[in-house]
């Protein structure tokens, strides 16, 4: 059990820096645990080495995460994406990422660089998911 929970809490800091960029506290954690075992968010063998490839790589987790928003949304390995999304979402420690933000026109600019970067994310994400066969 023990080790769960540290597999837990590394999977919860790796998904609290993809998601709002900084890592989350151990309350968090625990409640990212909480919320895999109530929602039976369990892998197969095959998303089990994905979901252990994505946790090495920001890149790769990205690119995964992306593919499987257009080829599977309703994945196991997306469901762990949402359920730590949902608890930070919630959390007052993390409520700024959440709420909008006054800025200037100028941020248009990194904005669609944004867009267009995660354009290229879903497009090779994609590709990714279906050669690799990722569900």
């Amino acid at each position: 059990m023990a080790s769960n929970i540290k597999i837990a809490d590394h999977e919860a800091q790796i998904l609290s820096k993809y998601l709002v960029g900084k890592e989350c506290p151990s309350e968090i954690a625990d409640r990212y645990l909480e919320a895999v075992n109530k929602l039976n968010a369990v892998f197969n063998d095959k998303e089990q080495k994905t979901w252990s490839k994505m946790l090495i790589s920001p890149f790769y987790l990205k690119l995964i995460d992306s593919g499987l928003a257009i080829s599977n949304p309703q994945s196991a390995l997306r469901k762990r994406i949402f359920i730590m999304l949902a608890i930070l979402e919630a959390s007052p420690d993390f409520t700024e990422s959440f709420l909008p933000q006054e800025r200037s026109i100028f941020y248009l600019i990194p904005l669609g660089f944004k867009a267009g970067l995660s354009a290229l994310y879903l497009v090779f994400g994609t590709l990714t998911v279906k050669v690799l066969k990722v569900s």
